[in-house]
């Protein structure tokens, strides 16, 4: 049961922060952008050693797609948050 929450969790921080840097990539933010990719990237890292170490069993499918699922609508409101804060606008903006 405890891999099966890590998973969720996993999976829903993974997608906040993909969320975070698709977003950041078209924002005129280098730094933003930088900070959100090594978080994702990390993260995405951590997730998949998880997988692999719970031998990529199907019981975990559902509890990872939910966490991904939730994870990018979650962190779509975080990334307007954070653009409001730090004045990112989109490149077609500049």
């Amino acid at each position: 049961m405890i891999v099966v929450v890590t998973i969720a969790a996993l999976a829903f921080i993974q997608n906040v922060a993909f969320t975070l840097t698709s977003r950041s990539r078209n924002r005129n933010n280098l730094t933003y952008h930088m900070v959100t990719a090594v978080f994702s990237n990390g993260i995405f890292f951590l997730t998949f050693r998880e997988l692999i170490l719970a031998e990529m069993s199907w019981v975990l499918f559902l509890p990872y797609i939910i966490g991904t699922v939730t994870g990018s609508l979650f962190g779509a409101q975080v990334a307007f948050r954070i653009e409001r804060i730090i004045g990112a606008r989109a490149d077609a903006d500049d």
